[in-house]
């Protein structure tokens, strides 16, 4: 991919985040482009990230700067764009840098892991290395603010797709999304015409949410989705990938405890897997046990995903596009909640319940560690 090869900041990934999906695949900065916007526009020379050499680039011109100057307080426009930078987006399957794994299990199989096939013990230390791990975020590769230790103080952390929208912030924001995602879930199989208008707004406002532009679908679409996600059945036509993930997810939300979904993206799986590959790795597990052999890594962008990690453990799948993954991955995230449930529950004063955590609230410390 473009990004693969240190191309990450350069006019053409720019250009292509800014057209519609079926035109992703075709050059769009090419010289009678630049050319057109010389106005804007200048040559200049820069140095490729990843081969550190030096490649010929463009920057703007005094004229560009000065329009750029005049945005840059459109506080909407600026958290657009940080979506669009922030965000995964699909890979071509022939092009995804995870190798395939013949042995993950089929999707029937991976519905009928739970956090009880998963051992405890590694639940157990997982919670404590991330309870331990020292944490900063990070926005555009810069640390922001002082370290931070515990689940609580990560979670406060939280930001999506620039610091100044919060934990707080996101949950008000998506409130709406959330109500109306458990409308549709709940009267799916028997939408009325405009609830099938709906679906498809729906889904468009997640994909817009998380940076992940679509290729056209329908309400049909949508619907599968959202059946095989709250029935944990892969229908036939059932797609999924970084954008259909978090609808699976928005539909499953009101399902919680159990029956809830994660975001199963780069960010989170590679949070899970970097860290238990490490704990494995202390016990000197060369391949991945059965009981995880579904938590499938999904290629991304960005942070210590690029150019795509490497783990010592043996045996890791290929979550990309993976139904079996997101349940397995759901299945553990479920397990990490109810160690922390249990934990808070214990240290808690007499007579006082702590808030128990959500899938979701794990999701998003394990999304913000896993940049």
């Amino acid at each position: 991919m473009l990004w693969d090869d240190g191309a990450q900041f350069s006019l053409e990934v720019l250009c292509r985040t800014l057209i519609k999906a079926t035109y992703w695949n075709t050059a769009q900065a090419t010289r009678p482009m630049v050319e057109a916007n010389a106005r804007l526009l200048q040559d200049t020379m820069t140095i490729n990230p990843r081969t550190l050499r030096q490649v010929k680039g463009v920057c703007l011109t005094e004229y560009g700067r000065e329009r750029l100057a005049g945005i840059v307080s459109d506080f909407d426009l600026e958290v657009r764009i940080a979506v669009i930078e922030q965000s995964d987006f699909d890979i071509p399957d022939n092009r995804a840098k995870v190798p395939p794994t013949e042995d993950l299990p089929t999707e029937a199989e991976a519905l009928s892991i739970s956090p009880r096939d998963i051992p405890a013990d590694l639940i157990k230390a997982l919670v404590t290395d991330i309870e331990t791990d020292p944490f900063r975020p990070i926005y555009r590769k810069v640390a922001i603010g002082a370290p931070v230790t515990g689940w609580r103080a990560r979670l406060d952390h939280y930001f999506w797709p620039r610091p100044e929208v919060g934990y707080h912030a996101t949950v008000r924001e998506l409130a709406p999304l959330l109500t109306l995602a458990k409308e549709l879930a709940t009267t799916v199989g028997r939408w009325t015409t405009a609830q099938r208008a709906q679906a498809v707004s729906f889904a468009d406002q997640v994909f817009a949410w998380g940076g992940v532009p679509q290729r056209a679908f329908d309400d049909k679409t949508v619907e599968t989705v959202i059946v095989s996600a709250i029935q944990r059945k892969v229908l036939p036509g059932a797609l999924m990938n970084s954008g259909w993930t978090k609808v699976a997810a928005f539909a499953t939300a009101h399902l919680e405890p159990e029956g809830a979904l994660v975001i199963w993206d780069s960010r989170v799986a590679h949070s899970l897997i970097r860290r238990i590959d490490r704990l494995l790795v202390a016990q000197n597990v060369q391949t991945v046990p059965d009981s995880l052999n579904a938590i499938g890594r999904v290629p991304g962008r960005g942070g210590s995903r690029t150019p795509p990690p490497k783990y010592v453990v043996e045996g890791w799948g290929n979550g990309y596009k993976s139904w079996a993954s997101v349940f397995a991955g759901s299945a553990l995230v479920r397990a990490i909640r109810d160690e922390l449930n249990a934990r808070e529950e214990i240290a808690s004063a007499p007579g006082v319940l702590p808030q128990p955590w959500t899938l979701r609230q794990v999701e998003m410390v394990l999304f913000m560690d896993g940049y």
